[in-house]
């Protein structure tokens, strides 16, 4: 069913409506009954209008557009330089193309509907890939200057890339476009150079040498863990905890903590890092459910119609519990809403503990803000709500 079209009250409280990117899709997987929202208090930064810290983005106010937020914060935030993201993925995009077409049997393989299709179906792919990784970034990383947005949206573009091949058939993990790309960046700098797409991967080491390099480790560290998928027996995962265990490295989490580091110009050492292990591992969790939730019904799709490989949460609950699809789907998202009062209770314990510095506080709104930028993004992406979510 479709959800309400989008409202104008929203706009009335977004302090730069020019800045607003297109909504096409509302979406909701199971509906959910509203529950009580947190101290906002507690988490004002997401709703802050003004400010030097917030110069990036502004607030949005998912419930007054129309959009289902079944969550207890009280919204999110967009990124201002979603333009600036998009033009930056569509370069890149356009330099694979040109790439791919030089040397063929040197790069690694797209998803089918890049290279074997007809032109109609070839654009609607390019569109959904771009506004994929497009908005992923400006919702879940909404603080970041123009260039950084750009280059979280490149490697966003890159994951999606590689995904969308490797669920078609987990034997290609490993010769994907994305790891042709990647790979200049664990060779040798001599062969490094000679790739025609190392300058893409150089910026964001040149941007910031210390976080640039943890994105890129990130991104590498997600794609070779995808090389395991051929190997998933069926019944691995015998309980949720034990399916969200493994999903904290499948989810891309040294990813996701990279580029929110790298989004927010924070560094953290080791021990300043380590009084966040329990607020991650929420964090974490939150971000596989909810992803698992949304994106369900468009991997149980593909798994029936193609065999591609399916690790959810909801066919995991199915399972194990013996339930059918639709209360699967109940448990998880209760799942998600008990994370979310946990997640808020460790964030208050460290908010009020009085230890955390300037760059720990950052961070952890941060994190704060992928978490719920996470919920926006799958409720308004057009890659799992599909045409009946279309607005």
């Amino acid at each position: 069913m479709m959800s309400p079209s989008i409202q104008s009250p929203s706009l009335a409280k977004c302090p730069k409506p020019n800045f607003l990117m297109p909504i096409s899709h509302s979406y909701d997987p199971i509906r959910t009954s509203k529950n009580s929202a947190f101290d906002s208090d507690l988490f004002d930064f997401l709703e802050a209008t003004n400010g030097d810290d917030y110069l990036n983005s502004f607030p949005l106010f998912p419930s007054a557009m129309g959009i289902p937020w079944p969550s207890k914060f009280p919204g999110c935030r967009q990124c201002k330089h979603w333009e600036t993201a998009e033009r930056m993925t569509k370069e890149l995009l356009q330099a694979i193309y040109q790439n791919h077409a030089q040397a063929p049997q040197d790069d690694g393989k797209l998803p089918v509907n890049l290279h074997k299709s007809s032109t109609d179906k070839r654009s609607l792919k390019e569109r959904e890939l771009i506004a994929t990784a497009v908005k992923s970034t400006a919702y879940m990383f909404p603080d970041a200057s123009p260039i950084r947005a750009g280059m979280i949206a490149q490697s966003m573009l890159l994951i999606f890339l590689h995904d969308d091949v490797v669920e078609e058939s987990p034997v290609h993990a490993g010769s994907t476009i994305t790891d042709a790309l990647l790979a200049p960046w664990i060779g040798t700098k001599e062969e490094s150079a000679q790739h025609p797409l190392y300058n893409f991967l150089k910026a964001v080491v040149d941007e910031e040498p210390i976080l640039g390099k943890g994105l890129l480790d990130g991104a590498f560290a997600w794609i070779k863990h995808t090389k395991g998928y051929q190997s998933i027996p069926p019944t691995v995962f015998d309980s949720l905890r034990n399916y969200l265990d493994y999903r904290s490295v499948d989810i891309g989490r040294e990813l996701l903590l990279a580029q929110a580091a790298f989004a927010c110009n924070v560094h953290l050492s080791e021990p300043e890092m380590k009084v966040f292990d329990r607020l991650i591992s929420l964090y974490s969790d939150h971000i596989s459910l909810t992803n698992d939730l949304y994106s369900f019904d468009k991997e149980y799709g593909d798994h029936c119609r193609t065999g591609a490989v399916l690790i959810n949460a909801v066919d995991v609950v199915r399972k194990v519990h013996r339930v059918s699809e639709f209360i699967a789907k109940q448990l998880v998202r209760e799942s998600i809403l008990e994370v979310e009062t946990e997640f808020s209770e460790e964030y208050r314990k460290l908010h009020l503990s009085g230890k955390l510095s300037g760059n720990q506080q950052r961070f952890v709104e941060a994190l704060t803000l992928c978490l719920v930028g996470h919920i926006f993004y799958s409720a308004t992406s057009g890659r799992y709500g599909g045409e009946s979510a279309a607005l």
